[in-house]
């Protein structure tokens, strides 16, 4: 049956991202699908998470596992949360408002971009759902910190910087143009000193997004961050980068309980939640799929691929004895070498 045909409850990721190649601007479908230059670091995303399987257990007696967590005082009813992606309005003009009503029908956290054209009074009043908000510092220190105390007072869970841009995100060998205003992108220098400045200023944790190793790690918590997110940006910004789930490991090592790791890039399943706590992260931003379900069917497409990660990992935890998220380990894991033999 063609996605189009089938009802919104029976369709599936696959069926989401067909419909929305049929239904989004080619523009915007371009952009969603698109990384820099060969595309390598994208497909690695998802091939790494690929070679990790699950250990199958059938004797026990959980039926009703647990998915929920608490992430920056706020209880969750899943460890998955929405990407901070400054596109959605190449959808379409409603399309950040359905993406905040969407994510607010089931509850999940948002990381809202500075590079949406959504301020965060716009997504405050868009959504009931739990948001952090995320800047770039190529648009100055001063529009950075307005917005950020503006999270502040409209009780915002967090708020952050995204570092990794120190050269402009890229589709394919071409730049494209800011969808916020239209502007040619421009990278911006990543300094620790921006760390520790907003730290200084404001009370909520600091989160920042782009890191990829120890070494910056370690630095980005010793400069004051509460949170790191482990992104390549979805492949958009170093082609033949690590995916994201193999910098993971090394970067829950180098802090230990001095951060919480979030995991970004690649996520496509609840099985692939699965995967990334058992390695370390506390939970996942999920990027391209939230693109697609809006582009698909609006704010009730954002919550069936909500509903649809959620069963996914109750599948996963089931089917591997797991009672909680909290009971979520790395001993659940197979890792299958790149010969196809597992260790």
């Amino acid at each position: 049956m063609p996605p189009a045909e089938k009802p919104l409850t029976a369709m599936g990721l696959r069926d989401l991202r067909e419909l929305a190649r049929h239904r989004m601007p080619a523009e915007a479908w371009h952009h969603f699908m698109g990384a820099a230059e060969s595309s390598s670091t994208m497909r690695r995303n998802q091939r790494l998470l690929g070679r990790y399987l699950f250990r199958q257990r059938i004797f026990h007696d959980i039926n009703d596992p647990d998915t929920s967590i608490e992430l920056f005082g706020r209880k969750l009813p899943l460890p998955a949360m929405v990407a901070p992606v400054g596109s959605f309005s190449l959808i379409g003009d409603d399309a950040e408002r359905q993406v905040a009503e969407g994510a607010g029908k089931r509850g999940v956290m948002m990381f809202v971009s500075h590079a949406a054209k959504f301020e965060v009074r716009d997504w405050a009043k868009a959504t009931a759902a739990p948001l952090v908000f995320m800047g770039y510092l190529s648009r100055g220190r001063e529009a950075v910190l307005e917005q950020a105390k503006s999270a502040e007072d409209l009780g915002f869970a967090a708020v952050g910087i995204t570092m990794d841009v120190v050269q402009p995100v890229k589709i394919g060998d071409e730049v494209p143009l800011s969808t916020k205003d239209g502007k040619p992108r421009k990278g911006q220098r990543a300094s620790l000193k921006d760390i520790e400045w907003l730290k200084q200023r404001v009370a909520l944790p600091v989160v920042i997004k782009g890191i990829m190793g120890a070494h910056d790690a370690r630095d980005a918590v010793n400069a004051g961050a509460d949170a790191l997110i482990v992104s390549n940006h979805g492949g958009r910004l170093l082609d033949f980068n690590r995916a994201a789930i193999e910098a993971l490991p090394e970067v829950v090592d180098a802090v230990g309980k001095n951060a919480t790791v979030l995991l970004d890039s690649g996520i496509r399943s609840g099985g692939d939640i699965v995967k990334a706590l058992a390695l370390g992260a506390r939970a996942v931003l999920v990027g391209r799929p939230v693109g697609w379900a809006v582009g698909a069917a609006g704010a009730d497409g954002v919550a069936r691929v909500m509903d649809l990660l959620t069963e996914e990992m109750r599948r996963v935890l089931i089917m591997t004895g797991t009672p909680s998220v909290r009971d979520i380990s790395e001993s659940m894991l197979i890792a299958e070498s790149s010969n196809g033999r597992v260790r």
